[in-house]
């Protein structure tokens, strides 16, 4: 694969291989990447994806409470973000 990309975009182009994930879920997936790094947190992944929602390349379609009775909320890409991957996302990485 090519490059590290900036951590947003690896989300959202994470959150395109997959029918919805969760912060837990996409922070499981990208920590051989970003594990190391200061940004790697829950609270600036939530951030990640509330933004990225805001801004109409994400959508929230589930909720449930986890086991410790936090909510937890599915994200998925729509066709903005789908675009938004076709337009930026690097030779040598994949777009699903």
């Amino acid at each position: 694969m090519a490059d590290t990309l900036p951590l947003r975009f690896r989300m959202l182009h994470y959150v395109s291989t997959v029918k919805k994930a969760s912060p837990d879920e996409i922070m499981k997936a990208l920590k051989p990447e970003y594990g190391t790094e200061k940004q790697f947190t829950k609270k600036v992944f939530a951030d990640h994806l509330l933004d990225m929602k805001a801004n109409h390349i994400l959508e929230d379609n589930d909720v449930e409470l986890d086991d410790k009775g936090e909510l937890l909320i599915y994200y998925s890409i729509n066709d903005e973000g789908r675009r938004l991957l076709k337009k930026y996302l690097p030779k040598g990485w994949n777009q699903t």
